[in-house]
């Protein structure tokens, strides 16, 4: 007889299985057992199983008090994917409570009282958002309890008479009818429970504390004054930070102010990815740079403070961009990634495949010497929260700044962040 509107052959299959790890060799069995692969669990009518009328899917498998003695094995069983309801109460089930029990999702009661379970309480029951209903009680389970906090249709929650550990996470206290976690090694301040439960509850647990118990918590410990010296100095160390950051940012505002007639350009255009962008650097204000004397820069210092110069451009101390000329970057094929009120940023690939970000300002009117007084300043700087600058090029004009090109974000955004993050 074929079977219309049932379990397939699969489903049939691993409920079988699922039976099979549950050991019944001491269970009584007559025709109506069931629970092979030659009969369907629902026209079949196998022991303990109910099945959707309609729809002839496995919805309820009730199989207490049966002296089962093996595990459970829920990602078996959840091949039954319309199943409502599991009772295991009162066997000699043992071992874990699977993570798989999430596979079935819709599952309104959970019963497993009355076994030899043991190990944690899987995370994986908070995701069961039907659950109404979970009975845990006189098992073996130990560890800390899981949030059930996202199932706000939860009705019982039911753990009495375990080895659980650790502090009571929050419920939903106010929809719950019944709770139940006494005689456990449960400690810490019991949750609000807003008056619905009695202290019969928690009882058995040494370590709890606060209503509705008799014995009220010990008082909070001092705040760690160590950790709060730490957050201090950290908001002042950000704090100096942004402050001179918006100095800069300022100072930049002032100058575009100030700024004047523009200087003729010469134009180099090179192409990234099918985008063609544009470095502009003033050929004017580049060739006074040079000093009588080929390319060498009236900014070569060659020897001090660890800086050479080759052509206008003034290479720090970095093995990154050791022997980099002006006409390299002039040269590299250059990516526009920014572009701001005060000038435009370009990631610039050099021959090698080394990648750095050229920072263009225009019209920031400082002396050259002072320009590079400041970036010789930068360059002492060495902290792993600061960019060092690599390069740099300066003229009447414009200024150009070279970096070592960073993958996770502008440094503005890093620090702005942390900022934040400080304050709260």
């Amino acid at each position: 007889m074929g079977l219309v509107n049932s379990e397939n052959g699969e489903v049939r299959q691993a409920l079988v299985q699922f039976m099979g790890k549950l050991s019944p060799g001491n269970v009584q069995r007559d025709a109506n057992w069931g629970w092979n692969e030659t009969s369907d669990p629902c026209t079949g009518k196998w022991q303990g199983v109910t099945c959707d009328r309609g729809l002839q899917k496995v919805k309820k498998v009730i199989l207490d008090q049966l002296n089962l003695t093996g595990v459970l094995d829920p990602s078996s069983l959840c091949e039954a994917r319309s199943l409502g309801v599991l009772s295991l109460k009162d066997n000699n089930v043992v071992g874990n409570l699977a993570e798989q029990v999430s596979n079935c999702k819709y599952l309104t009661h959970l019963y497993l009282s009355g076994n030899r379970f043991s190990g944690n309480l899987p995370d994986s029951l908070s995701q069961l958002s039907n659950l109404k209903r979970i009975d845990v009680s006189s098992n073996d389970f130990s560890g800390e309890l899981p949030d059930m906090s996202r199932i706000s249709g939860l009705l019982t929650f039911r753990a009495q008479n375990n080895e659980l550990n650790g502090t009571i996470p929050m419920f939903d206290f106010s929809n719950l009818v019944e709770f139940n976690v006494s005689n456990n090694n449960l400690s810490g301040p019991i949750p609000d429970v807003s008056g619905h439960f009695n202290a019969s509850s928690f009882l058995g647990n040494p370590g709890l504390c606060g209503k509705p118990l008799s014995n009220d918590c010990p008082p909070a410990p001092p705040a760690n004054k160590k950790g709060s010296s730490n957050k201090k100095y950290l908001y002042l160390i950000y704090s100096g930070i942004a402050i001179l950051g918006l100095i800069v940012v300022i100072s930049l505002a002032l100058a575009v102010i100030k700024r004047r007639n523009k200087p003729k350009e010469e134009k180099t255009d090179v192409v990234k990815k099918g985008v063609q962008v544009d470095i502009r650097v003033n050929k004017t204000s580049a060739s006074s740079d040079l000093k009588t004397g080929g390319d060498r820069s009236e900014y070569s210092t060659s020897g001090e403070n660890g800086m050479v110069s080759t052509s206008q451009l003034i290479v720090l101390s970095s093995p990154v961009v050791n022997g980099l000329k002006f006409e390299d970057l002039l040269q590299a094929p250059a990516e526009l990634v920014g572009r701001g009120k005060h000038g435009s940023l370009y990631k610039v690939t050099l021959d090698g495949g080394v990648n750095l970000v050229v920072k263009r300002i225009k019209d920031w009117r400082i002396p050259k010497e002072d320009f590079k007084k400041r970036m010789q300043r930068i360059d002492q700087v060495k902290h792993p929260k600061v960019m060092p600058v690599v390069a740099f090029y300066s003229s009447k004009q414009e200024k150009l700044l070279v970096y070592e090109y960073q993958q996770n974000g502008s440094l503005f955004r890093l620090l702005r962040s942390k900022f934040i993050l400080c304050l709260s």
